[in-house]
């Protein structure tokens, strides 16, 4: 999944949040007993709304088959809801967090931001109709043991995740990966479900380089904590007897490939955003220092940077995670990647001509840098790990599957242009105050 550091609330959500709010939501605060059928009757005659259950059975509502899913508020698993939605005809109950917000008014909210986000307004009405929120927590044993509305749930979705990699993050880390993932497999066993699909990381790779194969993770040599605390949940996962398992494996999520939207920015773009924050601080301290002087980087150039848009993402975890499974106990592999990576050093190139500075020089290691280099170098160290290495993610097994990505998934320069263009574009924006724009 994504690499770096999640901002509180970074998120185009925000910005349409007032146009399209959580109106009109039908909460069932039902309390250790059973909903009457007037209940129920009350709920389906509002059926086009989002749902909240917070503790109790609950009878009567959207009865039927169902997914369940953690992190439907987030980058993936937001992507996700929308293309099972767009797939399917059942529900989607979704674990979600209250905060500020209910449950259903954060779900509702991320929910029809992403469809603006994506171009894709038919799923208004599905995310109105078809999707519930239960009040859950992955960092509590079984996910707070939430009660869960009455369904056939055939498929749980693990989608929630710290992307945090700091050492002062290790509890958080530890508590949501780790440990939630082993909380979201006992909650998949009460609710009764057949697959568990679980969205890990194609960098559970770690340091190791040259074709990484779609197989369980051995001699593990992680470069950060986020890397480690998803191998220890794919363990866990894989080690799982009760239902059949997924691991599924994207590797750096970018914005969506025709909207060029994201709903969080981390990965490239956080990369991106430390060297717009260099560049302004060197504008005011000698204007134009940097279009005439170009800064050192150490990296390799030729490293593969493996992008994937999010609609790539969520087609092929959808697709792949609904398909015919074997029984319980086996576990199954799959990359969700970008089948011809652009290099770390088109990348930067991309960056670099945006921002209107001169393309920056590569070095080996620390030794080839300056004090001026230094400084950027030293902002983007935990980035260091991705820019060099030759790894290369076998997709073989999931093009059998869903077959190979739409040629309108490939990150070519052109392709990078847009993408960089967009998120600069959500950078002046912040700057100036103003909403961000698509």
């Amino acid at each position: 999944m994504l690499l770096g550091v999640v901002g509180h609330d970074e998120s185009i959500a925000a910005v349409i949040a007032g146009a399209q709010g959580a109106a009109n939501l039908v909460r069932s605060e039902v309390i250790g007993e059973v909903c009457d059928g007037s209940v129920g009757e009350r709920a389906a005659r509002c059926g086009e709304n989002v749902c909240t259950i917070a503790r109790g059975t609950v009878r009567g509502i959207m009865q039927g088959d169902a997914d369940l899913v953690t992190g439907a508020t987030g980058f993936v698993g937001a992507a996700l809801v929308l293309e099972l939605l767009r797939r399917g005809s059942g529900s989607v109950v979704a674990l979600v967090r209250p905060g500020r917000e209910s449950a259903a008014e954060r779900l509702s909210r991320a929910l029809k931001a992403a469809a603006v986000a994506y171009g894709a307004p038919e799923l208004m009405e599905a995310i109105e109709r078809r999707c519930v929120a239960v009040e859950g927590d992955v960092t509590r044993p079984g996910c707070g043991a939430p009660a869960l509305p009455r369904r056939r749930y055939q498929r749980f979705w693990h989608s929630a995740a710290s992307l945090a990699f700091e050492d002062r993050y290790a509890a958080e880390i530890r508590a949501v990966n780790v440990d939630g993932t082993r909380s979201a497999l006992d909650l998949a066993a009460r609710a009764g479900v057949e697959v568990f699909n679980y969205v890990s990381t194609a960098y559970v790779a770690g340091a190791r380089d040259g074709l990484v194969g779609a197989a369980p993770v051995v001699d593990a040599r992680p470069n950060n904590l986020y890397e480690a605390s998803k191998i220890e949940a794919e363990l866990a996962v894989a080690a799982e007897r009760r239902f059949y398992a997924r691991i599924l494996r994207p590797s750096i999520v970018i914005g969506h490939s025709q909207t060029l939207a994201a709903t969080t920015f981390s990965g490239m773009y956080g990369f991106l955003r430390r060297l717009f924050k260099f560049c302004r601080i060197m504008d005011r301290t000698e204007r134009g220092l940097l279009a005439s002087r170009p800064l050192r980087i150490c990296g390799d150039p030729e490293a593969a940077l493996d992008l994937v848009p999010i609609d790539q993402v969520a087609a092929e975890v959808a697709g792949i995670g609904l398909a015919d499974h074997e029984g319980a106990g086996a576990c199954a592999y799959f990359h969700v990647n970008q089948a011809h990576p652009p290099t770390v050093g088109a990348v930067v190139v991309a960056m670099a001509a945006a921002l209107k500075i001169a393309q920056p020089r590569w070095v080996e290691d620390v030794g080839g840098l300056e004090w001026l280099d230094e400084k950027f170098n030293d902002q983007i160290d935990f980035y260091r790990s991705y820019l060099r290495g030759r790894k290369r993610f076998d997709r073989s097994g999931t093009d059998a599957l869903v077959g190979a990505p739409a040629g309108s998934m490939t990150i070519d320069a052109a392709a990078l242009d847009r993408h960089v263009a967009w998120y600069l574009r959500q950078l002046e924006s912040e700057r100036a105050g103003l909403p961000g724009t698509r």
